[in-house]
């Protein structure tokens, strides 16, 4: 006979209000998290994007470029 493993058991969605370890989560420190993103420094998310900018047009043709 085989073993049944955790790969056998069909899968089943973490509920909307435990995270993936099973553990509770906490809607305030969500909250938080999120209004520390929204107050990032604007000067590094300049800095941010000028870099992902030139990365992202490097190896594209000159007239095709995303962000010309």
């Amino acid at each position: 006979m085989s073993e049944i493993t955790e790969l056998d058991q069909p899968f089943q969605p973490p509920r909307h209000d435990e995270s993936p370890s099973g553990s509770k989560l906490d809607p305030s420190a969500l909250a938080r998290l999120l209004e520390e993103w929204m107050q990032g420094d604007e000067a590094e998310q300049r800095e941010t994007f000028e870099v992902l900018r030139r990365f992202l047009d490097k190896d594209r043709p000159e007239g095709r470029k995303l962000f010309p």
